[in-house]
């Protein structure tokens, strides 16, 4: 166990989450939607005093987003803190404010995301670069398709696949009252679907959204002083793999075996451990990458893994109960944190996972170059 991970365990909780509805938000900024998911996450963590908030991370992308300073000066804050990560996806964002916590600079950091851009919900727009183009190897997608096929070559693995993971995506997010996309697909109408980058589909590539979500961290020794349980975090894995192509099996996202090793020695629990699992689906090869990278099942073995309702909720192992990236909305992995939080309070109503103790978050996030998992307990 690495110092950092040895810090952070049980020693910082999530104290307030905040989310907006998914989906379009006509006429609002960035920055409105971002104070609306911080109202919603004092609210839910009993917080009046906003000066009680001394640390504030935002996110910032391609020039959109939350920039904090900015933040703070509109919502009237002078934390000790503000910042925001180069790649601040919903994972990264948040080891960064438990070491912030952990590390004794602050009590109490709120993490802010939001963004309005235009095209939202529309296929392969919204984000410039990244989105735009539909051919080729230009974008995220291109390279997600890419390792789908590297991995139906070596192990066998079809289409079909892939239908089972945005069924049950689907399925979820119909019982999300904030999802952007709460239609159920049936695998027939996923088969059915057009190629728009083989062997992907429209539906295998999550649509960029808008919308906001607030999560607020605080010392684990002082968490007992807000309005609801408290949701420890107990390890974060994390690896680099700036090597990219140079290095083997990296459109199999070989990274997250490291990462995978990493958050389960720190935690002192493994798979087996874990009753509710999210996924940052950006496409849904991310999916069954993670099943087999992180020990869920064997490789190759995650095309079995998914069928007959196997991540769906009441199956082996629920995966992405708000409907993750392809149901609930694209807000780079800040969803899912907000979910499992609410799913260890035992607040989800029809889709609550019973009992749940244990909930890990996975991502591998650009060009596969960044991997990283952390798990959250409820007590």
């Amino acid at each position: 166990m690495s110092p950092t991970q040895a810090a952070l365990s049980r020693k910082v909780a999530v104290v307030g989450v905040g989310t907006t509805h998914q989906g379009v938000h006509p006429g609002k900024s960035d920055y409105q939607l971002g104070v609306e998911a911080l109202r919603l996450a004092m609210a839910d963590a009993g917080i009046e005093n906003r000066h009680r908030i001394d640390g504030v991370l935002g996110y910032k992308f391609y020039g959109a987003g939350i920039d904090p300073i900015e933040f703070c000066k509109l919502v009237g804050m002078e934390p000790r803190v503000t910042g925001y990560l180069d790649y601040g996806t919903g994972g990264f964002t948040t080891q960064y404010a438990a070491m912030l916590i952990a590390t004794g600079v602050c009590n109490l950091v709120a993490c802010v995301f939001a963004r309005n851009p235009a095209g939202a919900m529309d296929d392969f727009s919204g984000l410039p670069n990244e989105y735009d183009l539909t051919c080729g190897f230009v974008n995220a997608g291109a390279v997600a398709a890419l390792g789908w096929t590297r991995h139906m070559a070596r192990y066998g693995s079809t289409e079909e696949a892939l239908g089972h993971v945005f069924v049950a995506a689907r399925k979820h997010a119909a019982l999300n009252p904030i999802a952007a996309f709460p239609d159920r697909v049936t695998l027939a109408e996923y088969l059915a679907a057009p190629y728009v980058l083989w062997p992907f589909r429209g539906y295998d590539i999550c649509k960029v959204t808008a919308g906001a979500v607030a999560l607020i961290f605080s010392r684990a020794d002082r968490a007992g002083d807000f309005a609801k349980p408290p949701v420890y975090l107990l390890a974060v894995g994390r690896q680099q793999t700036p090597r990219m192509l140079e290095a083997g099996d990296q459109l199999l996202c070989f990274g997250m075996r490291m990462a995978a090793e990493q958050v389960y020695d720190a935690a002192g629990l493994g798979p087996a451990d874990v009753d509710a699992l999210f996924i940052s689906d950006a496409s849904t090869a991310a999916v069954i990458h993670t099943l087999e990278n992180y020990g869920f099942c064997g490789e190759g073995d995650g095309q079995d893994f998914v069928k007959d309702g196997g991540i769906e909720l009441g199956g082996r192992l629920p995966i992405n109960t708000n409907g993750g990236q392809l149901g609930e909305g694209y807000l780079v992995g800040w969803l899912h944190h907000a979910e499992l939080v609410r799913q260890l309070r035992g607040e989800c109503g029809h889709r609550q996972v019973s009992g749940a103790e244990v909930a890990q978050y996975c991502t591998t996030g650009r060009f596969r170059q960044d991997s990283l998992s952390s798990i959250y307990v409820r007590s």
